[in-house]
């Protein structure tokens, strides 16, 4: 039998879900045949243990992380790494099954949206921590909306007919009082959320989305992968596209994708004054040209320190003057028993 592999949907019980915790040196992973385990990083040893499994298999499972408080220390121990929170991407009626428990661990069935039936299914297209509450942009049989689960009561709101512009996670930033992720057309964007339990609507200015036209032509994205954003904390990013290295074929007389790699670019929010709000600098600019070669031979750093352009209005409060400072940009060449497929 061969290796697990990582994926975040693919229907196969050799693959491997990574679930990011609050804890930065803990990741919980979790197989199709519902086995749970937890690795752990402790003063630079390594380790593994056993968690209690799931109820049912999660087909494309988005994971929401609440960092500990006092409820989940009741007993004294400082171990506790908060709640994880896994829902299924492709939401049906639960079908619940025994599940094993300890006293500091602990698998529980939460209820799904009221109108989820055995005819009503729905897709989960985004999702963000917001307060107390997980968001869910849904859409289904009776139609489109965010909606709001309440962890402290359990319940399920709807906050509006409206979706978030995100396109799966989206991280809040307390330094910035802002949402990040990427948007449904697969391009960082900005929001505040603050007001979507209260059922407020999300209006253009108080989201951003910057385009993406400084990648050379024969960069394109891989139509399997859709790009990620990882935060960094104090409005630093990691901005990860998967793309194709395509190459004109003469004999079919089109273009061919011949490599595949990982672009990492790192990126930094600041305001018209160059400074981020947390009173750093931004990054110099420079004059925006890739500086890595187009023979796609190998791993090479690009400088593109160029500001990341804007595709929405001036805005106000938070969103005027917020712009992205873009900085170098490192690729990856995947090769055939080697390649990136999940980033945290």
């Amino acid at each position: 039998m061969g290796p697990p592999q990582i994926s975040p949907w693919l229907n196969s019980r050799r693959f491997v879900h990574f679930f990011p915790t609050a804890s930065e040196s803990k990741v919980i992973l979790g197989d199709r045949g519902n086995r749970m385990l937890r690795f752990n990083i402790v003063d630079g040893f390594r380790y593994m243990d056993t968690l209690p499994c799931l109820h049912g298999v999660k087909e494309i499972p988005m994971v929401i992380s609440v960092p500990p408080t006092d409820v989940h220390l009741p007993d004294g121990h400082q171990e506790d790494t908060g709640d994880l929170y896994i829902i299924d991407g492709l939401l049906h009626p639960d079908k619940a099954e025994s599940a094993l428990s300890s006293k500091f661990w602990h698998c529980d069935i939460l209820p799904l949206p009221p109108w989820i039936s055995h005819h009503e299914h729905a897709m989960v297209f985004g999702h963000a921590l917001v307060g107390d509450s997980i968001c869910f942009s849904i859409c289904g049989a009776q139609g489109a909306g965010t909606y709001c689960f309440h962890i402290a009561t359990r319940e399920w709101s709807k906050a509006g007919d409206c979706l978030m512009p995100f396109h799966g996670k989206a991280d809040y930033v307390p330094e910035l009082g802002l949402w990040f992720g990427m948007s449904q057309d697969n391009l960082l964007c900005a929001a505040d959320l603050s007001g979507l339990v209260r059922g407020e609507e999300l209006s253009p200015d108080k989201m951003r989305i910057w385009q993406r036209d400084d990648l050379p032509e024969e960069w394109q994205p891989n139509s399997l992968r859709n790009p990620c954003v990882v935060s960094l904390g104090y409005g630093r990013f990691i901005i990860v596209d998967f793309l194709d290295f395509m190459k004109f074929n003469k004999e079919w007389n089109e273009m061919d994708a011949v490599k595949e790699f990982a672009l990492f670019t790192g990126m930094e929010l600041a305001f018209s004054n160059g400074k981020g709000k947390n009173g750093r600098t931004g990054a110099s600019k420079d004059n925006g040209h890739h500086s890595s070669g187009t023979d796609c031979s190998g791993n090479e750093s690009c400088n593109c320190g160029s500001e990341a352009g804007s595709n929405g209005g001036k805005g106000k409060g938070l969103m005027h003057g917020l712009r992205m400072i873009k900085h170098k940009s490192h690729r990856y060449m995947f090769k055939k028993q080697l390649r990136i497929e999940a980033v945290l």
